[in-house]
Formats: C-alpha cells, sequence, structure tokens
C-alpha cells in the first residue's frame, strides 16, 4: 500500500507504477503529471494520440521521472490483455490504476444513434470494467493497490443523456468493486463537474455553469489531479466506495426560487 508523508507535494509514491487511461490529453495530462510529481513511474495509455502519449513521456522523463507510453483500445478485451502484460513487463505491477478514459456523446436519446450510445457506454462503463477486472485480480492476489476511477456530476441530474447514463454504471461498479476487493484495494470514483480549463467549452455556456455554482468558479483540472493524488494515501481508505463530488456545491439541491 502506498506511504503517506506529510505535505501534499511529498513524493509519497515513489517505486508505485501507476496507469492512467487517456492519458495523452486533457485531465488525463495533468493527473499523469501529479503523479510522476509524487515519485510515481507512469504509464500513459492512449488509443490513437502516440505522438502526444511520447511527448508527455518525454517530458516527465526530462523532469527525472520514469514514464512509459502504452497504445491499445480499452473496450477490446485481448488489448487490455495485452496492455497490462506489457506494463507490468516494463514498469512492473501495477500499483494504481486510474480509469480515466470516458467519451461523450451530448444528444438526446430520442436522436442518440445506436453506434453513439454503444460507443459511450463502452468507452466509460467497459473499459472500466475490463482494466478493473484483470488488475483487480493482481492486486487481490498481491493484498495491495488503489484503483480511482474518474466519473462525472452528469450521474446525478439528467443533462447530458448516454454519457450521464455511462457514468451512473462507473459509479456502480465503483462501489461494488469495493465490496470484492476489500479490505486490501480502495477503490475509489471522483466526480468532477464542468472543467475549467476545458478548451471546447463556448464562454457564454461557462458563464452560465459558473453563476449556477455556489463557489462562483468552476474545478481545475488540477484540482481533481491533486484529489487522485491524495487518495493515493492511507488517509483515505476508510472512504472506499465513494464516490467525491468536485463541483463548488454546483448539483446540491435547492428550494424553487432560492
Amino acid at each position: 500500500m502506498p506511504t503517506t508523508q506529510s505535505g501534499s507535494n511529498a513524493p509519497h509514491l515513489t517505486g508505485q507504477t501507476c496507469l492512467v487511461t487517456g492519458a495523452s490529453r486533457g485531465l488525463g495530462v495533468t493527473v499523469a503529471r501529479r503523479l510522476a510529481q509524487a515519485g510515481a513511474h507512469v504509464a500513459v495509455h492512449y488509443r490513437q494520440a502516440e505522438a502526444a502519449a511520447g511527448a508527455l513521456c518525454d517530458e516527465l522523463t526530462a523532469a527525472g521521472a520514469v514514464a512509459l507510453p502504452f497504445q491499445a483500445d480499452l473496450c477490446d478485451a485481448q488489448a487490455v490483455d495485452r496492455l497490462t502484460a506489457a506494463d507490468t513487463s516494463q514498469l512492473g505491477a501495477i500499483d494504481v490504476l486510474v480509469n480515466n478514459v470516458g467519451p461523450n456523446v451530448d444528444t438526446p436519446f430520442l436522436d442518440l444513434a445506436l453506434d453513439d450510445f454503444d460507443g459511450v457506454m463502452a468507452g466509460n462503463v467497459r473499459a472500466t470494467f475490463l482494466l478493473s477486472q484483470i488488475i483487480g485480480r493482481s492486486m487481490r492476489d498481491r493484498r495491495t493497490g488503489r484503483i480511482i476511477n474518474i466519473a462525472a456530476t452528469d450521474y446525478r441530474h439528467r443533462s447530458h443523456a448516454v454519457y450521464g447514463l455511462a457514468k451512473s454504471g462507473v459509479v456502480y461498479l465503483t462501489e461494488a468493486l469495493e465490496l470484492e476487493l476489500a479490505p486490501s484495494t480502495p477503490v475509489l470514483a471522483i466526480a468532477p463537474d464542468l472543467i475549467a480549463d476545458n478548451e471546447e467549452m463556448a464562454p457564454d455556456f461557462v458563464a452560465r455553469a459558473v453563476a449556477a455554482t455556489p463557489m462562483r468558479r468552476l474545478v481545475t483540472r488540477a484540482e481533481v489531479a491533486e484529489m487522485v493524488c491524495l487518495l493515493c494515501t492511507p488517509l483515505f481508505d476508510m472512504m472506499t466506495g465513494q464516490t467525491l463530488v468536485m463541483d463548488g456545491g454546483r448539483s446540491l439541491p435547492r428550494m424553487a426560487g432560492a
């Protein structure tokens, strides 16, 4: 089990192998950087963005970390087997799995194409299941490890069609997996709301979201990555099986007109 040290920036993951899925872009990049800063050997997973994954590994290596890129379609069970075998062979047994991959299609159900439905469900739920199953077995046998799933606040409300449905599945898997992997392997989920440094959001959409958020700002990638790092310490052992919402209070239920 990873050990903790005083201070959030302490290298408490030294010698640990962390696999971050979808680590060639967006939140995955920030999480990989933060885990490397904490001393981890980082497996940078990508599906298509080979150049971006390679560039991130070069950056982390230049900073003194150990980081290698690994390609896989996480919806393919055989590809997942190859990924975990390659990761273990080159970096050692996986101590921390961060299931970050989560494709989104924002089409209402009545207009949603079946291929899009299948793709979002597979990329979020099937991928999380396949990786957690094979790596979870290894963690169970070694009586160590940690699994952190990236969900989204969409699981709490009904605004993004199939994406919310898929993230509900991720939350369910988090709870069910913990019942199977306790007491040696904590399993947690983080559910961020809209992320402030997501360049794809329109300014007017961001403004409305900020106005509806009690903290009057959106969560950042750095804050989510820091939470991932904190969850890799024994401080959170007794919160296992839980989903931590990071939304500045936006999803809190309110009285009409309040």
